[in-house]
């Protein structure tokens, strides 16, 4: 029965990430020699986001959650402030870090990382995720 339950939240979860169609990704701004150019990126709709939410609070262990989260951002387009929204159903931080880790590879501006600081409740949490990002940032002090 579990198993089925677990399906269904899959299912479901995968359902509301590619959903909704989004406009293909381009540029917007003008060039001035490739100096100043702004790229415009696709992010989940507030209502997708609710929705994944929903599915990932239904579940009631962070490792389910996980697996959720998981599928949603490997179908979804999210940002970094979606991402922020969606760690917000984990109880523990290194869920969060775990989930952090994962979507790095299918956000759409992972530039913004750095801007998770107060996702977590504790820094050392953050500065593995910095480690993860940014492998080579304590070579350089």
């Amino acid at each position: 029965m579990k198993r089925s339950l677990l399906f269904i939240s899959l299912c479901m979860a995968a359902i509301v990430c590619v959903a909704q169609p989004r406009p293909p990704r381009g540029h917007h701004g003008h060039d001035n020699g490739g100096r100043h150019r702004t790229e415009w990126v696709n992010c989940a709709t507030s209502e997708q986001i609710m929705m994944v939410k929903k599915v990932l609070n239904d579940q009631s262990f962070d490792d389910k959650k996980l697996e959720v989260a998981k599928l949603c951002v490997t179908l979804g387009e999210f940002c970094v402030s979606d991402l922020a929204v969606i760690a917000e159903c984990f109880s523990f931080d290194d869920r969060r870090l775990e989930f952090f880790k994962y979507a790095y590879h299918y956000c759409v501006d992972p530039q913004n990382y750095p801007m998770l600081r107060d996702s977590f409740a504790f820094k050392t949490n953050y500065d593995a995720l910095l480690d993860y990002i940014y492998p080579d940032r304590n070579t350089h002090r």
